[in-house]
C-alpha cells in the first residue's frame, strides 16, 4: 500500500513539474489565449498544459506494461490512440487547423481505439453484452466516441472544470470497482494522480490552460477507460455515462438549442450552463466545486445503483440528467441572450 501511495504521489509531482515546464515553454513560444468577446477569462494565459498529462500518461503506460504484462493490450488500446490525438491537437494549439481535418482525425483515432480493443472484449450496457467493434455497432461506437471527444473540448471553458470532471469519473469508477470486490485499479488511479498534478496549476485562477491537447486526449482516454472498466470488470457502461452526466447534459442541451434556434452552432460562444453560472457567481472555482458536489452526492449513488440494477440503467441515467436539464432550462443555456 505504501508503495502504491508513493507511486501516485510521484506521478502527481511529475505532472505538476512538467506542467510548469510546459507553461514556461508556452510563454516563450507565445502559445497563449488572448481574452476575447466570448471568452470566460480576463487575462492572457498560456495554453497547451495538457502536454504534461500526455507525457506522464505515456510514461506511466510504459511502466505499467513492464510491471503488469497482462494489461499490455488494454494499455495500448487506451493510451496509443489518445496519445496520437493529443499530439495532433498540440499542433492545432500552435496552428489552428480546419474543422473538417479535426473531425477526420477524431474519427480515425476513435477507429484505432476500437481496432486495438482486445478481441475478447464485450461491453456491458444494462443487461446486454455488446461488441462495439461488431459490424452493426461500429458506426454508433465511432459517433459516440467522437462526440465525447468534442464534448470534452466544448466543456473545457473555465479553470479546472475538465480536469476535475476527469478525476471525478476515475474515482467514481474506482469506487464502483471496489464495491464489487475487485480492489485497486492502477490505470484509473494512476491517470487520476497525473491529472491531479496538472490541476494544481489549472485551478482558478489558472496559470495555464489545458488546451486542445489536454481536452481531446482526455475525451478519448475517458471513453476508452469506460470501455475498459465495462469489459474488464463487467461494470455497466451506464455507470460511466451517469458519472459524466454533468458534461453530457450541458454540452448536449446547449448544442441542441443552438441548432434548433438556427444559430451558427459550430462558432465559439459562452452560453453553456457552467459559463453562465461562472459569470453570475463571478467565480470559476465555485462552479467547479458545485459540479463536484453534484457528482459525489447525486451522480455517484445513481451510478452505483445503475451497476447493481443494470436493467434499469437507461431510466436511472434519465433521472441523473433531470437537475442538469432543469439548470440548462432555467439559465437559458444556448440562448442568444447568453452569448
Amino acid at each position: 500500500m505504501l508503495t502504491t501511495v508513493f507511486e501516485l504521489a510521484l506521478l502527481a509531482a511529475l505532472s505538476w513539474g512538467l506542467s510548469h515546464a510546459v507553461r514556461c515553454y508556452a510563454l516563450k513560444a507565445q502559445v497563449v489565449d488572448v481574452p476575447g468577446e466570448r471568452s470566460s477569462h480576463s487575462q492572457v494565459t498560456p495554453r497547451g498544459g495538457g502536454l504534461a498529462i500526455v507525457i506522464c500518461a505515456s510514461l506511466y503506460a510504459i511502466y505499467l506494461s513492464v510491471q503488469t504484462p497482462s494489461l499490455i493490450a488494454w494499455l495500448l488500446a487506451i493510451f496509443l490512440p489518445a496519445g496520437l490525438l493529443g499530439l495532433f491537437s498540440f499542433i492545432d494549439d500552435h496552428r489552428p487547423l480546419s474543422r473538417r481535418l479535426r473531425m477526420l482525425v477524431h474519427m480515425a483515432c476513435a477507429a484505432l481505439f476500437i481496432y486495438l480493443l482486445p478481441t475478447t472484449s464485450s461491453l456491458q450496457l444494462g443487461t446486454y453484452s455488446i461488441a462495439i467493434n461488431s459490424f452493426w455497432a461500429l458506426p454508433f461506437s465511432l459517433i459516440a466516441i467522437s462526440w465525447l471527444i468534442n464534448l470534452y473540448n466544448f466543456m473545457d471553458g473555465i479553470d479546472g472544470i475538465a480536469a476535475t470532471e476527469a478525476i471525478s469519473l476515475l474515482f467514481g469508477l474506482q469506487i464502483i470497482i471496489a464495491a464489487n470486490g475487485a480492489g485497486f485499479d492502477q490505470i484509473l488511479m494512476g491517470l487520476a494522480a497525473i491529472i491531479s498534478g496538472f490541476l494544481f496549476i489549472n485551478w482558478a485562477p489558472a496559470k495555464i490552460f489545458m488546451g486542445d491537447i489536454g481536452s481531446c486526449f482526455l475525451g478519448l482516454a475517458l471513453a476508452a477507460v469506460a470501455c475498459y472498466c465495462s469489459a474488464y470488470y463487467q461494470i455497466s457502461l451506464w455507470s460511466a455515462i451517469i458519472l459524466l452526466a454533468a458534461f453530457i447534459c450541458d454540452a448536449s442541451w446547449t448544442l441542441l438549442y443552438r441548432i434548433l434556434s438556427k444559430q451558427a452552432w459550430n462558432e465559439p460562444h459562452r452560453s453553456h450552463s457552467y459559463q453562465i453560472l461562472s459569470r453570475r457567481w463571478e467565480s470559476h472555482s465555485k462552479v467547479v466545486c458545485a459540479m463536484l458536489a453534484m457528482n459525489a452526492l447525486w451522480l455517484l449513488p445513481l451510478a452505483l445503483l445503475a451497476d447493481y440494477y443494470s436493467a434499469w440503467g437507461g431510466v436511472i441515467f434519465a433521472l441523473a440528467c433531470l437537475p442538469f436539464a432543469t439548470i440548462g432550462h432555467k439559465l437559458k443555456a444556448g440562448h442568444k441572450s447568453q452569448l
